[in-house]
């Protein structure tokens, strides 16, 4: 068993769902993947996973709560397998670009680490116009805008041509509209509530991270800028703005993406089908590691249908391996590592 340590100082972070949390083992804290990638590894680990959540879980119960915010002093290795509850609940179709937006959230929020962002909890390179405050709930530390005209703008330079990156936050419950732009033009606009709505199924998450990637940025000094364009106290809440465009990528945090395990194996379960509803999902989840790793980033797919075949002999009941099935995702783990 590998020492409890907070997340902050350990070497592996694991995130996920109940398959990651090792739901259904006699003992998760040595029987799950994550202790035993830890142990194999000679590393400290924190697993921050939960049972049920959703990609849009993530961000508010898991990654947030925890105050993870790797940097180059640390640059930890990150493993993410997330997305068999997204598919359960919520099925193929327009939920998969809610999936896709908090999938996109925190792998970019892992793999960039603190001294290539601009947050706005720092308020340096921060700067606001009209009504506004920072939103200390839950550890978000966003600025968010107050009025129809507020602005949040963050100043950022880049080493080369490239994109920038930035974190507004998504809220069922706030109609809010805004613009953002890049050096006083304007490039596109947003809603803080999405179609559909986040509402994940177990946990009800209505309020999550979000992600925006401006691309073909010429190197330089920028400044990025959100405008509230809807009336009313709600506004647009920015967590900050990063640029890959910094260090080298072996001083990088390693983000490690899985894809969505095999259920046990059943002739009728669509998830197992080469092109299952799982299989859509997956195709999501290996277009965002493709995305990220072509940015220049430290991250990797891990293939958990390589090594975990879903057969009775390696699961617990129809979604959870058993000690054998989680060692196999071990294996996949360690294949990228």
């Amino acid at each position: 068993m590998q020492p409890f340590v907070p997340t902050s100082v350990a070497q592996y972070r694991a995130y996920g769902d109940s398959i990651t949390y090792g739901f259904t083992l006699s003992d998760p804290a040595t029987q799950s993947y994550p202790n035993l990638v830890a142990k194999y590894e000679h590393v400290t680990v924190a697993n921050n996973a939960l049972s049920a959540n959703q990609a849009c879980d993530v961000p508010t119960a898991q990654i947030f709560p925890n105050q993870d915010s790797p940097t180059l002093a640390t640059h930890p290795t990150y493993t993410l397998l997330i997305g068999t509850n997204d598919v359960t609940f919520k099925g193929v179709g327009p939920y998969e670009a809610v999936f896709k937006l908090c999938h996109q959230a925190t792998i970019s929020w892992f793999a960039l680490p603190a001294e290539y962002k601009v947050l706005a909890s720092g308020m340096v390179g921060v700067t606001t116009t009209g009504a506004g405050a920072i939103d200390t709930t839950n550890n978000w530390n966003s600025w968010t805008t107050g009025g129809l005209g507020s602005t949040v703008s963050f100043a950022i330079t880049t080493s080369h041509d490239g994109p920038i990156y930035a974190w507004p936050r998504i809220d069922d419950d706030n109609p809010a509209t805004y613009s953002y732009s890049v050096d006083g033009v304007v490039l596109g606009t947003g809603s803080v509530q999405t179609t559909p709505r986040i509402a994940t199924s177990a946990l009800h998450t209505t309020n999550s991270l979000s992600f925006l990637r401006l691309p073909s940025i010429p190197a330089g000094k920028h400044v990025v800028t959100f405008t509230q364009t809807s009336a009313g106290a709600n506004g647009v809440s920015v967590v900050g703005i990063g640029t890959p465009t910094g260090p080298p990528a072996n001083s990088l945090p390693s983000v490690l993406v899985g894809t969505i395990p095999f259920h046990v194996q059943n002739p009728g379960d669509p998830c197992n089908f080469p092109k299952g509803t799982c299989q859509v999902y997956i195709e999501d989840i290996e277009a965002d590691v493709n995305l990220f790793s072509a940015d220049g980033l430290n991250v990797r797919l891990f293939d958990t249908r390589k090594y975990m075949f879903g057969t009775p002999a390696e699961m617990n009941d129809m979604l959870h391996p058993n000690r054998l099935g989680q060692m196999e995702l071990s294996r996949s783990v360690e294949a990228s590592w």
